[in-house]
């Protein structure tokens, strides 16, 4: 099977050089991930290919996100795993992007998952009910990050609910 991505798209008021030193930094994802609830740096090395972090969810459970890809100034590609093995047994390949392009205004964010199932059919019938999820995902974590560039301030579940309020409002 082939890779599958779903790909969100949130425009930050800030130039691409600002938001890539925030972006950068590995161990910020708490602060806008919804369910992330720590971060621990796990390698000597902070940013760049082979960086790796340990993330723990609300639930208790942890997994770790090695950087495969970096793009100075334009993101990063995370393997997510456990050890040796993917994430979640579902996926036989697992990551995460954090792409920034300017967009004439400021900066665009494409955060995406970028997967492939495991299971043949069944697989890929659960990949069309995970990507619908994904792309909610992946919307919720890129305005997330934007309010926490813009504020400095952790974005909680209430404050993320907020934000996609406001936002279905102003459609």
């Amino acid at each position: 099977m082939a890779l599958k991505e779903a790909v969100g798209r949130v425009h930050i008021p800030m130039p691409r050089a600002q938001v890539w030193e925030k972006l950068r930094d590995l161990s910020l994802a708490h602060n806008y991930v919804p369910g992330v609830t720590a971060i621990h740096i796990d390698t000597a090395q902070r940013e760049g290919v082979g960086a790796s972090r340990t993330v723990t969810m609300e639930n208790g459970s942890e997994m770790q996100e090695t950087v495969e890809e970096w793009t100075d100034g334009r993101g990063f590609l995370i393997r997510l795993h456990k050890g040796d093995k993917v994430a979640m047994p579902i996926f036989s390949r697992f990551y995460f992007r954090y792409q920034i392009d300017d967009d004439g205004e400021g900066t665009i964010f494409l955060p995406a998952m970028v997967y492939e199932t495991r299971f043949g059919p069944i697989g890929a019938l659960l990949g069309k009910v995970i990507h619908k999820a994904f792309l909610s995902a992946v919307h919720d974590i890129g305005l997330a990050m934007r309010e926490y560039y813009l504020t400095g301030q952790k974005v909680g579940p209430e404050r993320l609910k907020q934000l996609k309020a406001n936002e279905n409002a102003a459609r």
